[in-house]
């Protein structure tokens, strides 16, 4: 935690840790609407899987070619190759064990928790560097195993064993990584292009530190495979950072529902403790649909099960019409 602080106290920001959230970002100085707070390229990162491959680099999808030996990743030219080789040398040998049947059922998912792998292998053994915004810190990472439902805690551990499988460690641990794979799910950033449009999987040590807010006063964006935060309002001295984690521009239900279900959290912002009948009208303005009974003027919103749609007004149930 000291090397880190000493490398961020150049750039405004200082960590620090509350009881209720754990880790979180403070600014040491004022941060202008706009201005970048920080930047970060990917500890690791792999591209979607997509109808149209992308090369594992720049994340673009020109002249691509797939790596000769393994056959898994593509790339763009020598550049992106060569930018790529200090990590992939040691991939391309695990992953040219496997069959070519295992080699093309391989999931972004599982191709990121073994460059992660990887990556801290190599980190360990001084082939990478050591800086403190250039460590993955998986153990001060929340696992949520005990919020997992069972389906998914089995889908963790078939995938930890993949991951075991295409290592070959000796001494790797499986239920270590499927809890890393738990961690992960909530601490990994999906990369977007300027349209929003996923392209990949990424981990950023220092920008997973940032908390939720559903009022935030800094917003991610990529520039390329880039992280870069940006404040959207003046963030004075002595202030958390903050990102949203969800689409703000979502009903306050949506938003809560959104947390809950993949970061096992709900936001306690003033701007999401609105009681529930504003609650309600927000949520009719954002999604609802006019109620179909005589004299009745109230909206349908969907009902707890997403399983049809009830007034909000008289409780009956309607066909959706849009107002």
């Amino acid at each position: 935690m000291e090397d880190l602080q000493r490398t961020l106290a150049p750039t405004g920001l200082s960590v620090s840790t509350t009881p209720e959230k754990g880790r979180c970002l403070i600014s040491t100085r004022n941060f202008s609407p706009g201005e970048v707070i920080i930047t970060q390229e990917p500890y690791v990162c792999v591209p979607n899987n997509s109808s149209e491959s992308k090369c594992d680099g720049c994340f673009k999808s020109v002249n691509l070619k797939k790596c000769s030996a393994c056959q898994v990743p593509w790339y763009c030219g020598s550049t992106c190759q060569k930018s790529e080789w200090k990590l992939h040398r040691i991939e391309c040998q695990a992953l040219s064990r496997l069959s070519k049947e295992r080699r093309k059922s391989l999931t972004p998912s599982l191709r990121l928790m073994v460059r992660l792998y990887l990556k801290r292998k190599l980190q360990n053994e001084r082939v990478f560097q050591t800086a403190a915004t250039a460590n993955y810190n998986l153990e001060a990472l929340v696992d949520h195993m005990s919020d997992i439902g069972e389906k998914q805690l089995v889908l963790y551990a078939q995938m930890a064993n993949l991951v075991n499988l295409i290592l070959e460690w000796p001494n790797s641990n499986i239920k270590e990584i499927a809890q890393n794979f738990s961690k992960l799910a909530c601490n990994a950033h999906t990369i977007c292009d300027s349209e929003l449009r996923p392209l990949g999987t990424g981990l950023y040590p220092v920008i997973s530190i940032i908390n939720h807010s559903c009022s935030p006063n800094a917003v991610l964006v990529f520039e390329g495979r880039r992280a870069v935060v940006r404040a959207v309002e003046l963030i004075p001295q002595g202030t958390e950072v903050f990102i949203s984690y969800v689409e703000t521009a979502e009903s306050t239900a949506a938003r809560q529902k959104a947390l809950k279900e993949r970061y096992f959290f709900t936001c306690s912002r003033p701007c999401c403790r609105k009681g529930v009948y504003l609650e309600v009208q927000e949520s009719a303005i954002l999604e609802g649909y006019r109620c179909k009974a005589d004299k009745c003027s109230g909206f349908l919103l969907r009902d707890s099960d997403d399983k049809g749609f009830v007034c909000q007004t008289c409780d009956s149930l309607g066909a959706r019409k849009r107002f």
